[in-house]
């Protein structure tokens, strides 16, 4: 057995910090969560660097700031800094790295010092790369159909999966991730990096079900006094504009459906097993047979209707 512990870093998008059974929210059902939170540390004043997406990325995997990594924004054909990244850091150790899900760096098949990614880059074929998702998704007969939603990758309206539940971008991640633990080298440590993507709110019917069924009421939207300024910035004016569109039973309607779409990541991130798929096992449950060390963090909070303005809250 390697002397080096093995590490699984797992990465959520858009999951503010409130919205943990262990943080005391009365509604969501985060049971795995809770439980790794009992059994470890919870680091309630952790904050991301950044609010949005890209920088707060870049500064997770370079341990450097907006301001050195050069990225306040939001530059998606920025290239990555020449800067050591978290994945070198490992490497030089004496670790693998390997990474599945999310990285949102460019040019986006830029591996970033990981030996391999399995990438899901949620549909954004623009820059001229099919990630690995949207091949798995031409194997088994969908090719081409994961926007069939009609919604935008940070839209907030929400609709249940639509193809079948082994095909669900929650499900196909943690899948993989296993089967990387699963074939890793045994002689040499591992660092395991897995990063579940943001909005659309696409929950397994299931999981939508399983919170009406449990009758739970969302708490009311609410917006602070300072999203009501008579003259606001350009900037904030777009975000305004863009909450103004959402009736307040719409926002409790979408925050509904966080609840649930969070909730699904049991099948990668919360439980050790899903209804009706016995032969599922978490990279959780596969990390503990390894002996290793587990973090689970999130990149930034949502554009959260609630305040009818994009916010950062704190990382857990």
């Amino acid at each position: 057995m390697a002397k080096k512990p093995n590490v699984l870093l797992i990465c959520a998008d858009h999951w503010p910090a409130s919205l943990l059974g262990c943080a005391g929210h009365p509604a969501i059902q985060t049971p795995t969560l809770d439980q790794l939170a009992a059994n470890g540390t919870r680091f309630t004043n952790t904050y991301s660097e950044c609010p949005v997406c890209i920088p707060a990325r870049r500064t997770l995997m370079t341990g450097t700031t907006p301001r050195t990594h050069g990225d306040r924004v939001f530059q998606e054909t920025l290239p990555m800094p020449d800067l050591p990244t978290m994945a070198d850091a490992f490497k030089a150790a004496g670790y693998q790295a390997y990474a599945v899900g999310k990285l949102h760096v460019y040019p986006q098949r830029n591996r970033i010092g990981f030996d391999d990614v399995i990438l899901d880059e949620e549909g954004r074929q623009i820059y001229g790369v099919v990630d690995d998702y949207e091949l798995f998704l031409g194997d088994q007969g969908y090719a081409g159909r994961y926007f069939e939603h009609g919604m935008s990758n940070n839209e907030y309206s929400y609709r249940p999966w639509f193809l079948p539940e082994e095909t669900h971008a929650t499900n196909w991640a943690a899948n993989q991730m296993c089967r990387v633990i699963k074939r890793r080298d045994p002689d040499r440590p591992s660092f395991w990096y897995l990063s579940f993507r943001h909005p659309p709110l696409l929950p397994l019917q299931s999981y939508l079900d399983l919170y009406r069924d449990m009758g739970v009421e969302v708490d009311a939207p609410y917006a602070g006094s300072w999203t009501q300024e008579e003259d606001p910035c350009f900037s904030l004016q777009v975000d305004f504009d863009r909450g103004s569109k959402f009736t307040d039973e719409q926002i409790r309607g979408s925050l509904s459906t966080l609840c649930a779409r969070k909730s699904i990541t049991k099948y990668g991130l919360l439980s050790v097993r899903c209804e009706k798929k016995a032969y599922w096992i978490t990279p959780l449950s596969a990390l503990r047979r390894t002996m290793g060390i587990c973090w689970a963090i999130t990149t930034c909070g949502p554009s959260d209707s609630s305040s009818r303005i994009q916010r950062g809250f704190p990382c857990c």
